[in-house]
C-alpha cells in the first residue's frame, strides 16, 4: 500500500485512494499516516497537518502520470515538519523548514 491514511477522533479511517484531502475534517484528525510498501510513519497529537504530492506527466499522455514524491507533515510553531518518501527509490527523509 502507498499513500496517506487518516484516523479521525471518532475512529473513522479515511484513505487517499477513497477520499480527497480537501474533504478530510482537519480538526478531527487523531492520526495521519504515510504508507509505503509495508513501511509506515504516524503523526499524532499535532494541531495542523498537511499532505503534499509531487507528480509528473508527459503533456497529452494521460497514462504517463506518475507520482514522484509523497509527503505528510505538520506545523510546529513557526516550523514546518515534512516526512517525505521518494516513490522511485523508496528513500525516506524528514525536513524541518
Amino acid at each position: 500500500m502507498r499513500g496517506w491514511e487518516v484516523e479521525l477522533k471518532d475512529g473513522t479511517i479515511l484513505k487517499e485512494h477513497r477520499c480527497a484531502w480537501r474533504k478530510v475534517p482537519k480538526k478531527q484528525i487523531k492520526r495521519l499516516t504515510l504508507h509505503f510498501d509495508g513501511r509506515r510513519w504516524d503523526l499524532m497529537d499535532k494541531e495542523a497537518y498537511f499532505i503534499r504530492t509531487s507528480a509528473s506527466m508527459v503533456p497529452g499522455v494521460n497514462e504517463s502520470f506518475m507520482i514522484e514524491k509523497r509527503a505528510i507533515g505538520y506545523y510546529e510553531g513557526a516550523s514546518k515538519v515534512v516526512y517525505q518518501i521518494d516513490e522511485r527509490t523508496g528513500h525516506f527523509t524528514i525536513h524541518v523548514h
